[in-house]
């Protein structure tokens, strides 16, 4: 019995020092993963601690956790869906010869080929949930082909149940209805609730859901984007996702919901409509069939040019953060910049900045504690210090929620998107946004809706942010957590 007991406890020995050595090799084979992906020092430096110090939790957690999809294989869907690709506007040589010289961001939105901008677009200034949800129901019962919808956040509320309704009706009649939702931000929403939409003919599909067939467990990676397109003709794209607050505009039974949408027509959404067809490919393996265009718009109004940019874990380049980066860069005068949370990647605070520093009027509108959570509001001020000292000027919401999520530069750039001024953002969610240059018209009207809100935001100075080293504390270790925020 003696020798059984110590024949089993060295068997069980030799398990438990195979399990260790495993864990050993895997994480110098992770740690090498890491050291070659790339990323910034510090994230690099606390992946291999971490996997080093405890290899099975730190395996486990960069496996929950990635940073990236698996580009190989998107790159092969995307070669399958080439037409995607062909949807991007083209120029014809005489357009191109007419344009204005490619300096700062128009050089950087037209590219190596010059097909990211286009001066055909019509952009609309949609800044209420009635203006947006109205335009887009017009749209939709007009609906001949299709009618294309990524949203981050659909909820099976009031609004939410009829804005399925809307799309269940439009599927009746025999329109190619493909709703996208993130399956993270949308967990409410459940199989019961699509029923009559898919009973009609129209299909509903979960980005990354938990158990993705590709790489289960992948909780990291959202799709962000807000966006719609119908019949290749007209889209939509901002903050807004579908929910009661959304639709609203009211958080509660007084409290305001602020937020923007753009809506575009001519050559632009067709990049808008490549957008989609990626996002759907990814999430379903579909490579959709030729889609029809709509008709060409009239000249921009005000002789602006418009790009559609996007960033994401599937692409090596973000042109959405160039151009955010870029065009603050530009800033000669003004620089007004809208964002929910405002955790800035080091680029990004190093940007406003310099811009502050150079003399031109950096503005940040952004939520106030009172209406965000504790732990990330903490995580933002915590960088209010360098942005006040560099001469930023930085307003919070008092009782409002702002969701808002939009750039203006001089009067006359515009940026409104789905991306806030955070890590989460920059570096893990898929987002998009439309850039408009040279618009001041609507660059107007942009101004003046925050002019408008300026009335409920309070301007900070340094004298309000804590002096007491608990508080300082409690910021810095908020703002260390600020990338899984």
């Amino acid at each position: 019995m003696i020798h059984a007991a110590i024949a089993i406890d060295s068997a069980s020995s030799w398990q438990v020092i195979a399990i260790a050595l495993l864990g050993e090799l895997l994480a110098i084979v992770f740690v090498y993963r890491v050291l070659v992906r790339g990323g910034s020092p510090s994230s690099t430096l606390l992946w291999m601690l971490v996997i080093l110090a405890t290899p099975w939790i730190g395996l486990l957690l960069y496996y929950l956790l990635p940073r990236r999809l698996q580009l190989r294989r998107l790159r092969r869907l995307r070669v399958r869906g080439a037409r995607a690709r062909d949807l991007r506007p083209r120029r014809s040589p005489a357009e191109a010869t007419s344009t204005p010289p490619r300096i700062g961001l128009r050089a950087l939105l037209a590219g190596a080929d010059g097909d990211g901008l286009s001066a055909d677009s019509v952009l609309r200034w949609l800044p209420s949930g009635e203006q947006f949800f109205h335009a887009a129901t017009v749209a939709i019962e007009r609906a001949q082909h299709h009618v294309h919808v990524v949203v981050y956040i659909l909820r099976p509320d009031a609004a939410g149940r009829r804005f399925l309704e809307l799309l269940t009706r439009a599927a009746s009649r025999g329109i190619a209805v493909r709703l996208l939702y993130d399956s993270l931000g949308s967990f409410g929403l459940k199989a019961t609730h699509l029923q009559a939409l898919r009973a009609a003919g129209g299909q509903a599909e979960a980005f990354l859901p938990l158990l993705w067939k590709r790489r289960p467990f992948t909780v990291n990676l959202r799709n962000h984007r807000k966006l719609l397109v119908v019949d290749g003709a007209v889209g939509f794209v901002g903050g807004r996702n579908v929910g009661d607050e959304y639709f609203t505009d009211r958080v509660g039974r007084s409290r305001r919901w602020l937020d923007a949408m753009l809506e575009l027509r001519g050559p632009a959404v067709a990049r808008l409509q490549g957008v989609f067809v990626e996002d759907w490919c990814t999430a379903t393996d579909q490579v959709l069939d030729e889609l029809p265009t709509g008709p060409a718009a009239a000249p921009h109004a005000d002789g602006g040019e418009a790009a559609v940019v996007c960033s994401g874990p599937d692409r090596e380049e973000s042109d959405l953060w160039f151009s955010v980066i870029q065009a603050i860069g530009d800033a000669a005068e003004t620089v007004d910049l809208s964002s929910p949370y405002l955790v800035p990647p080091p680029t990004l605070l190093f940007a406003l900045q310099l811009a502050a520093a150079r003399g031109v009027t950096v503005r940040i509108y952004t939520n106030g504690p009172k209406v965000e959570s504790a732990v990330l509001y903490h995580a933002q001020r915590h960088h209010y210090r360098q942005l006040l000292a560099a001469g930023v000027e930085l307003y919070e919401t008092v009782r409002e929620y702002n969701h808002a999520k939009l750039l203006v530069v001089d009067g006359k750039t515009v940026l409104v998107g789905s991306a806030n001024m955070d890590l989460r953002s920059a570096h893990l969610n898929f987002e998009i946004a439309v850039v408009a240059i040279d618009a001041e018209i609507l660059a107007g009207e942009v101004s003046q809706t925050i002019e408008q809100r300026r009335a409920d935001f309070r301007r900070l100075q340094e004298a309000d942010l804590p002096s007491d080293p608990i508080r300082r504390v409690l910021d810095g270790l908020c703002g260390m957590l600020s990338p899984l925020l």
